[in-house]
């Protein structure tokens, strides 16, 4: 004890300096954590605020402006329009495939994702794993019609890689039951058609298209009115079966789709068969005609090998 005091008494200025010197670092550590701690809180309030302002004021005006198409989106749709599209995608990217599949429009569900558990497995867990974060921009304006180019990537702040890649959507939005719904993963919209025509070889009813960005599939009931089994088309050609616009271009169908059974019938025979046809969609396309150019009369007869008498079958729509 007696070594200890006279250590103080002999050194007395710089224990007390040293003593000072440690509470003035300890004091400047308090001070610029106190400021980092209100800065992050500022930040936040800041990310808060724009938040909340992208949700309730802001008119989404740069999400408006469309790539494609010479015509935004007019100012009246743009909130509720860019409103939709973030809540389905915050859903999605938050893992709630139950809220976001509420915001489906009937299209979408009957043709794509007929339940709950197929939305979640075949679109949010394909698409959403992991950390994400998206963007979506105006793409074009046809008709009544407002589509949507929406990209999905990985989250950089949340995962720490700044990543290139990322998966395209185009998605539209439908009037439904006097509010607005979201066809989604390329539908753009259902045209039903019902439109009948009849030869002396076959009657085809155009049921329906299902229109998405890159194809249509459309929908025929057709009946063989022959005593003979007919083949639809002999696929020897990829040009045989098209759709032709009001411009004169012609869309090949895709029938390597289709097997041969679903293209065959026999005498008397009524089937409904799908077709995808490999039309792009664009501002301000008419489909105007359907054209069968090698329908195969006698299928026994060039099943042997044999020449055999073919048949063309044209509809206008």
């Amino acid at each position: 004890m007696h070594k200890l005091l006279r250590f103080y008494s002999q050194n007395r200025l710089k224990v007390w300096a040293t003593i000072l010197g440690i509470i003035f670092i300890l004091v400047i550590i308090q001070v610029l954590n106190s400021i980092s701690r209100n800065q992050i809180e500022e930040q936040n309030r800041n990310i808060l605020e724009e938040e909340t302002t992208l949700s309730n004021v802001v008119s989404y005006d740069s999400q408006s402006e469309s790539i494609l198409s010479d015509e935004d989106v007019p100012e009246q749709y743009r909130k509720d329009f860019g409103n939709l599209i973030e809540q389905f995608f915050n859903y999605c990217t938050n893992h709630e495939p139950r809220k976001a599949y509420n915001l489906l429009a009937q299209e979408t569900i009957d043709v794509l994702y007929p339940t709950e558990e197929v939305f979640e497995s075949s679109y949010c867990s394909e698409k959403f794993s992991g950390d994400k974060d998206f963007s979506f921009q105006s793409y074009i304006k046809s008709g009544d019609l407002y589509i949507y180019q929406v990209r999905i990537f990985d989250n950089m702040l949340a995962t720490g890689i700044s990543n290139d890649t990322y998966y395209e959507d185009y998605v539209t939005i439908t009037p439904e039951d006097g509010e607005y719904k979201l066809n989604i993963n390329n539908l753009i919209a259902i045209k039903n058609i019902f439109q009948d025509y009849s030869n002396d070889v076959l009657d085809i009813t155009v049921r329906d298209s299902q229109v998405f960005m890159n194809y249509e599939i459309y929908s025929f009931e057709i009946t063989n009115k022959t005593d003979t089994t007919i083949l639809l088309d002999s696929r020897e050609d990829t040009n045989t079966t098209y759709l032709t616009d009001d411009l004169g271009n012609r869309y090949s169908s895709l029938l390597y789709e289709n097997n041969e059974e679903e293209l065959t019938f026999e005498p008397g025979e009524t089937k409904r068969i799908s077709i995808r046809f490999s039309d792009t969609y664009r501002e301000g396309i008419v489909i105007t005609g359907i054209t069968f150019g090698d329908i195969i009369l006698d299928y026994n007869t060039y099943e042997n090998g044999d020449e055999v008498e073919r048949s063309t079958f044209e509809m206008e729509l």
